[in-house]
């Protein structure tokens, strides 16, 4: 690093953050793995709205604070650092289903870029999921998404 390195260099003051909810933490949970591959598509968008509308961990939440909150603090950590910041709110029944929820949402544009397959196997790990549980959760996502017609 140069002497200008050292001067012009930004400082920011470390970023405090921790879910509130766990619905707040399935959220930026969520949002981190649309978001690594760093472009977020209709279809992904859409396919999460559909899933929170429809489940019942959501229903007393403002879902567009929540999404807004995720979209904010993924610019400011990254996928990972969100990711790593949210798990301990998800309670262990719910990991499962929240990694079923992700993989469906990766898919939804019918498009699985490799920073997508690298989060996948980032936040299965950090779900702590056994891998078979892991690998059974895509298998049967992929079975039930083998002819989907991209809209």
């Amino acid at each position: 690093m140069g002497l200008f390195d050292t001067v012009l260099k930004p400082t920011h003051p470390p970023v405090i953050y921790a879910p509130q909810s766990e619905a707040e933490a399935w959220i930026a949970i969520m949002f981190s793995c649309m978001a690594a591959d760093e472009e977020i598509s209709d279809a992904e968008t859409e396919k999460l709205s559909q899933m929170i509308v429809y489940k019942t961990l959501f229903h007393d939440y403002d879902k567009v604070e929540l999404y807004k909150t995720a979209m904010t603090r993924q610019l400011q950590l990254g996928s990972k650092e969100l990711i790593d910041r949210s798990v301990d709110k998800v309670s262990l029944e719910n990991k499962p289903t929240l990694f079923a929820l992700i993989v469906e949402l990766l898919l939804a544009d019918g498009i699985l870029a490799d920073k997508e397959k690298e989060i996948t196997d980032y936040v299965a790990s950090a779900l702590d999921l056994d891998e078979s549980v892991a690998t059974k959760i895509i298998e049967v996502i992929l079975i039930k998404n083998k002819g989907n017609v991209i809209l």
